[in-house]
């Protein structure tokens, strides 16, 4: 036994040392992909150099973009103001995917790796407000409601591929999904049942789904008979009058794992007609998704300051998951250092400086869904579940 003690102990030593030395990988909150650009120069030297410096500054943009609280940055502005030198510094690595080179133009597609430390030192030195930390799965339920009744996963409702569309190209750090073609996932709500809300129905969903909240929108359709509305007259004011006039009212919920509605995050009304109305909204959903990710923004904002210490301890019956188990966790957002302070024959007890302390590290093991288990004093990660 003292023997078995003994060796375990010694390998845990010898991993604890192999484990700060990481491969090249880029953690996904850094990383912008598939970017293409094309550059005509009669000089093609000079064109791919162009080219660099132009993608260098869109994958930039979008970094600020998806992780920087929007409300808080003005980016053509701070684009503007930034060098190519700036941002050169502040890229860990590119990858060149796919390139050509002609006579009078260079066609690329890149990858870009951001060096966590640069780019959080730049948003600090601008005073921006910024997260890092995905959100884990939200189940999408687009409730259409118009004159012939109630449609949420039957058709006709004209948000389905929109909303399937809008998912498939979505950036943000918002996890959206939309469960096509899962019965059992269909089967647990039904129109009627998720536009009244229905804490059960919703709850059920969300457990199928394997999501952890719902994104429950309203899509209101109705003619507008009175063209004395206010509403309708303020819009008029705006926009200019429109043959015969559909209302559309928009209402975004969300709801949490119990089914229970936590707040109503966007409400608007908008006008359209009939030939219009899918464009409308496609506009309409964008801003619903915006709005989405500015409320996690603000929810989950990094600082940069105000670090503390938490201790968990660390159950490891294998080496390699003892690896696995502190990369995952150097890896997460808010993450300053971790330290090993005391070895058992089960694992090891370590000490996590986190930013925002013992709750902030609470949300971001939950939304990584990872394999905690104990009171929030006494947290324990198993490493075999990883």
């Amino acid at each position: 036994m003292k023997f078995y003690l003994i060796t375990n102990i010694f390998y845990i030593i010898f991993f604890l040392f192999i484990a700060n030395v990481n491969a090249k990988e880029c953690d996904k909150i850094w990383l912008i992909e598939n970017l293409e650009v094309r550059e005509i120069n009669n000089d093609p030297s000079l064109a791919k150099k162009n080219a660099e410096k132009k993608v260098s500054k869109i994958a930039f943009e979008k970094l600020v973009k998806k992780i920087v609280l929007n409300s808080s940055t003005n980016l053509t502005e701070l684009s503007n103001k930034i060098s190519y030198q700036e941002i050169n510094s502040m890229i860990d690595f590119r990858l060149i995917k796919f390139e050509k080179t002609l006579s009078n133009r260079y066609i690329g597609n890149f990858d870009f790796c951001f060096r966590k430390d640069k780019i959080t030192n730049f948003l600090k030195d601008n005073l921006l407000a910024w997260t890092e930390l995905y959100s884990s799965e939200i189940i999408v339920l687009p409730v259409w409601k118009n004159e012939f009744g109630l449609r949420l996963w039957d058709d006709p409702n004209p948000l389905k591929n929109l909303l399937e569309e809008k998912i498939k190209m979505h950036k943000g750090l918002t996890n959206l999904i939309f469960p096509k073609n899962r019965i059992g996932v269909l089967r647990s709500i039904d129109a009627n049942l998720a536009y009244f809300g229905d804490e059960k129905s919703i709850s059920r969903v969300i457990k199928r789904s394997g999501a952890s909240r719902a994104l429950n929108m309203i899509f209101e359709l109705e003619k507008v008979s009175n063209p004395d509305d206010l509403s309708y007259k303020n819009w008029v004011k705006l926009n200019g009058e429109i043959e015969n006039p559909q209302k559309i009212s928009v209402t975004a919920f969300i709801h949490n794992k119990n089914g229970k509605k936590l707040n109503s995050f966007f409400k608007k009304n908008s006008f359209t007609n009939i030939e219009n109305l899918p464009s409308q909204l496609k506009l309409l959903l964008d801003e619903v998704i915006f709005h989405l990710e500015e409320n996690w923004k603000k929810a989950n904002i990094f600082m940069g300051d105000n670090t503390d210490d938490v201790q968990i301890f660390i159950y490891v019956t294998k080496i390699k998951n003892w690896v696995k188990a502190i990369n995952k966790l150097k890896s997460l957002p808010g993450i300053k250092n971790i330290i090993t302070y005391k070895l058992t024959n089960e694992g090891a007890f370590v000490t996590i400086s986190v930013e925002g302390g013992l709750n902030r590290f609470i949300s971001i093991v939950f939304e990584n869904k990872l394999p905690f288990t104990g009171p929030k004093e006494k947290l324990i990660l198993n490493s075999d579940k990883l």
